[in-house]
This record gives C-alpha cells, structure tokens and sequence, in this order.
C-alpha cells in the first residue's frame, strides 16, 4: 500500500522556479561503491558491538537475542550497501539540518544519519544511533522544521533506548516460565489447540504493539523538546504530523492522460481514462473495511490524530496547520527528491511506477528531458519482460487499494501486446522530440527507442556509442548484459 502512494506524493507543485533550475538535474550515480560499502560494513559492526552478548537468560533467550541483532545489524547493512545516497546536493542537505540539531542538543549520544534511495516515505533508528532516512519522506515535506522534527523524533529513539528496551521487554515475555507454561498447556489440551496458540500469539502482538506505541509517544514529547532548543519552527511539528496523517489519501484523483501521450496517427489507440470496474452476479454487498482499516489497534504507531492532539499540548496550542509556505531552496530539495524516487523504482524494476511518476510529473514539466528518457527506458523493460514472460516481476497486480489512476495505467499495460510497444514509443517521441542532450540518459533513451522500432542498425552504432562513452555506467549492465557462456555438462 506504501508503494502506490508515494507514487502520488510526485503530483505536488512546485514553482517556475524549481523546474528551471531541475532540467539539468539528474539522479546521482557513482560506479564506485567503495565508500557505500565501507559505511554499510561500519555501521553492521557499530550495531553488532553496540548491543553485544547478553549478560542475563537462559542460553535459549540469548540465542533469540542475539539473532534479533544479527537481523537487525544485516537489514542495516543492505539498506546503506544497496540505497546509501551520498549525492552532493540531497544528502549534503539533510546532513545540513541534522547537524544542527545535534549542535542544540550536545547532550545527545554520538549518532549518524544515512540517506537511502528508498522511496517509502519514512524514518528509523537502530539502537546503536544509526538513523536512517528514506528519500521518499522529503516530497511530503514543506520545510527544513518539519523534516528537522522527524529527525528530533528519531534521535528520541536513540536517547531513551527504546530498542533496547523493546527488546529486552519482548524477549523477557517469551522466555518466561509463565509463557512456558501456557504453551504447554495449550499443546496438551484435547481441544481447539489452534485457536487457543492464535489468541495466545495475538495477545503477545498487542502487549508489543503496545509498549511500542507508549515508546513513540516519548519519542514525540522529547523529540518536541529538542525541536524546541535549535532555530527551526516548533509549531511545524504539528504540521508535520498533520501531513503523515494525510499520506494514505491520494495527492490527485484525474485521470493520467494516456492518449496525450501515446496516441497518434501512426498508432491511432484508444486508451480508457478510468480503469472498468469488476462486474459480476455476486457483487450485492458493499465491501467492508478490515479491522486494521477501521482502528488503530494494532498499529505500532498511534493514530496521527491523537499524536497531533498531544503535540498541541505541548506546544499550549501554538501550531502551525494548513498548507506552509515554502522557500525557494526547500522546494528544490523537493523537487530534486521526486527525481531520485523516480529513479529509485526503476532501478529497483518496479518499472510500472516509474512509467507512472514520471507521467505525473510530466504534466508540470514536460520538457524534462530525464523524465522523457524514464518514459522510453520504462517501455523498453516492460516489452522485454512481456517478451521473456516475467511481465508480471515488475508489474503490480490490480487492486480495490490502488489509487484509481494507476489502476487506469495497469490495466492499459495488462492489454498490451509486444508489436504495440513500437506504436506507443513512436507517439510519444513524435509528442515531443527527443532531447538533443548527450547525456547518459538521453542516450540511453534514444536506444531504448530504437530497440522499440526494431531499428537494428540505429540500435547497434547506440550501443557502440554508449559503451564507448559510459563503458561502467548506470544502464550499461541492464540495456547490454553480459551473455552467459554455456558450459558443457560432463
């Protein structure tokens, strides 16, 4: 469900601007990962040497414990090895503002920020004072204050210890004589076993998701805290609270403008502006909500509402809510950080949400050429997984919890057939030209368009020209392959 609205989170404006100063931008890459790799191998040992053996427990227990660190140490490692951001500009930003609060709050312990490619929109810290901030959470954002009370909040974490904490708490209720005891009274029962180790397993989950939830309300209150002692805007707090509130509600609800894009004479489709509904003699009951849709009782994170309503009384009702005006520089920020989820769902081949947020972000901007390049190099993975019957690895699946308009773009691409690949490319090119830029992606695009028309002497002199020129680039692994030699069985 995050996927699908983060996508939209890419419909927000931004001003003349903004748009001016991104036309040259484009995603960081390095093809040098000596540096990602020593960070993510420092802080997989910080974490590891951090929590350490447990001194307390059985040896069962200490097992448990110690695989919890190793998980948790492991998920840090890839997420810093395969998504660290260390881009001059994004990162230098974000580094920027935790800097400054750290420099407020000398009484805090020694801890780090990491910036990933992940385009969910959220915030974590580990234990060790390792906090990671995903890319996706800046394009909901309006202000450094706001961005800078997500970090405080994290840093919270860090402070009182709620990792630890939290899983001391949890290993101390699962390894107790008292759980032992009920396991195996459950196990020697005649009847209903399953149900009675259900009610048992549900009963651990909310006395977690419990303590969780009162470790989120402290980060909350000394997150505030520490908002409060640097330069930024307190009362922002609230408000961005009041913009988690809002991340499950779709940014636009219109229709994507397929035939703009992909119709012309030379390919004369018609594309529907909104996807068919299922119809069917059994549909006499409206759908009903889930009860995870309907409360919050089992969610680790409290209701927005009444985090909001607990920050209002810490702030004594001084609270920034609405729309907030932005600067020039945040909103570049923004900007720049749509372009690099973008780039993060193709590069991860979640190649339908990249077709889709750059269709979005096309309406405002149309002659980005990065984003024109996305469109063409999208359409060449789709047709060539359609074509190696994998369409479905990178292709979601309709769903009633999809945003209506990206329903609308799966289920043109689920009607496709391989030969209309070429059509939609040629209508978009002729949309708009292709950019003359010599860029890695413009050139990149320009094969993808070629390999699309089955253009094979075009598509052969682009491949000598880009490895020429980008022999170790981003696209060089994905566009030409290395082809597997065969090996003789003996």
């Amino acid at each position: 469900m995050f996927r699908y609205f983060f996508a939209l989170l890419l419909l927000s404006h931004v001003t003349f601007g903004a748009q001016a100063q991104d036309a040259a931008y484009l995603p960081y890459f390095s093809s040098d990962t000596t540096q990602v790799y020593q960070l993510a191998v420092a802080h997989r040992n910080a974490i590891r040497a951090h929590f350490g053996p447990p001194k307390t427990g059985n040896s069962e227990y200490r097992e448990h414990y110690r695989r919890i660190v190793q998980q948790a140490s492991t998920e840090v490692y890839n997420s810093i090895r395969y998504s660290a951001l260390l881009d001059p500009v994004l990162d230098a930003s974000v580094q920027r503002v935790f800097r400054q609060i750290l420099q407020a709050n000398p009484q805090l312990a020694t801890t780090k920020l990491v910036l990933t490619r992940n385009p969910e929109a959220n915030a974590y810290a580990v234990g060790n004072g390792t906090i990671i901030l995903n890319i996706g959470l800046l394009p909901s954002l309006e202000n450094e204050s706001q961005l800078a009370f997500i970090l405080c909040h994290e840093l919270a974490h860090v402070q009182c210890r709620h990792m630890e904490t939290g899983i001391q708490e949890r290993l101390s209720t699962i390894h107790s004589r008292e759980m032992r005891r009920q396991v195996r009274r459950i196990v020697q029962a005649e009847y209903n076993i399953n149900s009675k180790m259900k009610a048992l397993v549900m009963g651990l989950s909310l006395d977690g998701t419990y303590h969780q939830r009162r470790h989120e309300r402290q980060a909350d209150s000394l997150g505030y805290v520490l908002l409060k002692r640097t330069a930024y805007e307190a009362p922002q707090a609230y408000r961005a609270l009041q913009l988690l509130d809002q991340m499950d509600e779709p940014a636009s609800k219109d229709p994507l403008e397929m035939s703009r894009y992909f119709s012309c004479a030379d390919f004369a489709k018609v594309f529907e502006t909104v996807p068919p509904k299922p119809q069917s003699i059994f549909a006499v009951k409206a759908a009903e909500k889930t009860v995870l849709e309907t409360t919050d009782t089992l969610k680790s994170h409290p209701d927005c509402a009444k985090r909001m309503r607990y920050i209002r009384e810490l702030a004594q009702g001084q609270v920034a809510e609405g729309v907030q005006p932005m600067a020039p520089e945040f909103a570049r920020l923004r900007a720049l950080s749509r372009l690099e989820v973008v780039q993060s769902w193709f590069d991860t081949d979640c190649y339908d949400h990249a077709l889709f947020d750059a269709l979005l972000l096309l309406r405002d901007d149309p002659q980005n050429a990065y984003l024109r390049s996305v469109v063409q190099l999208s359409l060449f993975e789709l047709r060539k997984h359609l074509i190696d019957h994998r369409f479905t690895e990178v292709v979601s699946n309709l769903s009633a919890h999809n945003p209506a308009n990206f329903n609308q773009l799966l289920n043109t691409l689920y009607g496709l057939r391989n030969a209309d690949y070429k059509g939609l490319s040629t209508c978009f090119a002729q949309q708009q030209p292709a950019p003359s830029t010599a860029d890695e992606y413009a050139l990149a695009a320009r094969y993808a368009a070629a390999a699309l028309a089955d253009d094979q002497a075009q598509t052969t002199v682009l491949q000598q020209q880009y490895l020429a020129q980008y022999k170790s680039g981003r696209f060089a692994a994905l566009l030409f392959p290395t082809p597997v030699s065969s090996v003789k069985r003996k």
